[in-house]
């Protein structure tokens, strides 16, 4: 058996080290550029971390490099990296700084030169002997060696560094809640690490001859272990910038980021690096090794995913543990209206096998009509026998029926005979009127023990029908909370930075208005000409004053913003044409953008007024909504 050296070992693992700091950088710049780019904070701190991938990329690719000349190519490409971070260091100062107010010409001068100065040393990196020498030393150490101007280069990054260090203590005095400044402490410790990781040590005259390759390769992992952790509490710490979201859910959107970038991404490398060591060990050829490795990594990282991130959540948001235990469970036990066709189909032709019947319907109140919710046998069959019986007229006969007991028999008078059909009445424990379920009669009369499996099984239609008519009243208060608790959100997030010289901006936000929704209502009424339209305050929404450039006018504009809205709102054309949604929809459509009689849309609505304005009020709201949410987009 073959053993490898001290100094080979290390290298090794020191390799593996830098391919997953790649991975996890990598990872957490794609995760900082897509979920907050509009932040100017997050795109410096996206540039300062597309400056590492580029370093450690290099390590990881002249590893791999068999000719000179290509590894002298990636070392100077690597200089990219290197010159970025300290610029990106400079930016990402002076944005902690602006986002609290500080805004400074100088500043913004002094970042512009820091990137033109990267520009500067990378070209005299690339092209020149003059920052680094093209001679570079073999063996597990090389590097490229020192040019006259690198101790320039070296005070310049220093300097940099420490003025970049200076501006986040500058800017965490200014922030006043305690999360906010416990993070920033956490972005000012870690913010070290970017330039730790990429500043090229080895170039130091003698550096590299004064210790053993093994005890620099040992220094060189301790380092990256160190910089890869600090890499990781940096991009937290910047995470919360901007976002109007509440800490727990930043916090876990990046735990579920974590799990599902970084940690494969480390375990698949673990399985193709350290798995093909076992080669001379178990006897077996490198690609079984591997392949069987990826099998039991592609079984059991997912299951390790599910199982972890229950946990850490309740470990690092142990206050609100029970609350989130609880919305995961009802997310898993909640029971859709695909859940409740399917059970009552599945119900009704049990049924209508039990009593021979070839047809069946299960029917219930919706608003001011009715609905059909299952049906079983030929359709054209039942949309005849509705188009002779009114199916509301059929639900007000059902209502006026005795209320039978609860999960008791049904008796021969329980049942509503109408043209055929044994119509049998649905209602809640406390006698509430569900609906209906009806069944094609038998020709002869139903025994003992069908009526009894009739009643079992209708009591499981009662009890799905109740469910579900409690969980649409909970949705119903929740579209409603939206909003509030939308504006909540992005109050609590505004307040975490506001100062007196951003106070002019949160008090510009459309959107955190108490009557915003009222607002909304107003401009609607007037989409098509008045004061409230032209003179509304939504007038200065990010939005509006977006579309400016394409209509020419402000009020155009607004009600170009409007029409989007509700748009957004159109269901999908797949959904019930009775569904709650399309109703909204239509109101919104034929209220505002058509300008009807609210006379002439109830009636072609089949609603009344009072209905039809308890709805329009619904319809309103979620108008704000999505107006709300468009003026988080526009950040």
């Amino acid at each position: 058996m073959q053993f490898l050296s001290i100094t080979d070992a290390l290298l090794r693992f020191n390799i593996l080290v830098s391919q997953a700091i790649l991975v996890v950088t990598f990872s957490l710049l794609f995760y900082i550029t897509t979920r907050n780019w509009r932040n100017p904070v997050a795109r410096a701190t996206a540039l300062l971390l597309f400056g590492v991938v580029i370093v450690f990329s290099g390590d990881v690719l002249i590893d791999k490099a068999s000719r000179p000349d290509t590894r002298q190519f990636l070392l100077r490409a690597q200089w990219l990296g290197i010159v970025l971070v300290p610029a990106a260091y400079l930016h990402l100062s002076d944005a902690l700084l602006t986002s609290v107010g500080l805004q400074s010409l100088r500043r913004r001068w002094a970042v512009l030169g820091g990137y033109l100065a990267a520009a500067v040393f990378f070209g005299l990196a690339a092209a020149t002997g003059l920052l680094v020498r093209a001679r570079f030393q073999r063996g597990p150490l090389e590097q490229l060696m020192a040019g006259p101007l690198f101790g320039l280069f070296a005070v310049w990054f220093g300097v940099v560094t420490i003025g970049g260090l200076y501006n986040i203590y500058r800017a965490r005095r200014l922030h006043t809640t305690p999360a906010s400044r416990r993070r920033l402490i956490y972005l000012g410790l870690s913010f070290l690490a970017p330039g730790l990781g990429v500043f090229p040590y080895l170039i130091v005259a003698g550096f590299a001859a004064a210790l053993p390759p093994s005890v620099v390769l040992f220094l060189a992992i301790i380092t990256n272990i160190g910089v890869g952790a600090m890499i990781l509490v940096l991009t937290y710490s910047v995470a919360y910038q901007g976002a109007l979201l509440p800490d727990r859910v930043v916090k876990q959107d990046f735990i579920r980021w974590l799990l599902v970038g970084p940690f494969v991404g480390v375990m698949v490398i673990f399985c193709f690096q350290v798995l093909p060591l076992l080669e001379n060990v178990v006897g077996l050829p490198r690609d079984t090794i591997v392949i069987f490795g990826i099998m039991m990594f592609t079984v059991v990282i997912p299951n390790l995913i599910d199982y972890l991130r229950p946990r850490l959540d309740n470990i690092l948001l142990w206050r609100d543990r029970d609350q989130l235990q609880l919305l995961r469970r009802f997310d898993r036990k909640a029971f859709t209206r695909t859940d409740l066709r399917r059970l009552l189909e599945n119900t009704l032709v049990t049924i209508c096998g039990a009593m021979r019947a070839e047809r069946g319907f299960v029917a219930a109140p919706e608003g001011d009509g009715a609905l059909v919710k299952a049906s079983v046998g030929p359709r054209h069959e039942i949309k005849r026998f509705f188009a002779q019986h009114k199916l509301v007229e059929l639900l007000e006969q059902a209502r006026q029926l005795p209320p039978r007991q609860r999960n008791a028999v049904p008796d021969e008078l329980d049942f509503l005979p109408v043209d055929g059909y044994c119509i049998l009445p649905l209602t809640t424990a406390a006698g509430e009127f569900l609906g209906v379920v009806g069944v094609a009669c038998p020709t002869s009369g139903a025994t003992l023990e069908v009526r009894r499996l009739i009643g079992t099984l209708a009591h499981q239609m009662e009890l799905a029908l109740e469910n579900v008519q409690l969980q649409e009243r909970i949705y119903g208060a929740l579209r409603g909370l939206t909003p509030e608790m939308q504006t909540l959100q992005q109050l609590s997030a505004h307040l975490e930075t506001v100062t007196p010289a951003t106070l002019e901006q949160l008090e510009a936000d459309v959107a955190l208005l108490p009557n915003f929704d009222q607002l909304v209502q107003d401009a609607l009424k007037h989409y098509w000409g008045g004061p409230k339209l032209s003179e509304s305050p939504l007038l200065g929404m990010r939005a509006v004053r977006n579309g400016l450039h394409e209509t020419g006018s402000s009020t155009k504009a607004l009600q170009a913003v409007l029409r989007r809205a509700i748009e957004n709102l159109r269901p999908d054309d797949q959904l019930d044409a009775t569904a709650q949604e399309w109703m909204l929809y239509n109101i919104l459509h034929l209220r505002f953008l058509q300008g009807l009689r609210i006379r002439d849309i109830a009636l072609k609505l089949a609603m009344s007024e009072s209905d039809f304005y308890r709805k329009q009020r619904v319809a309103v709201e979620e108008v704000a909504r999505q107006l709300a949410l468009m003026e988080e987009h526009e950040r």
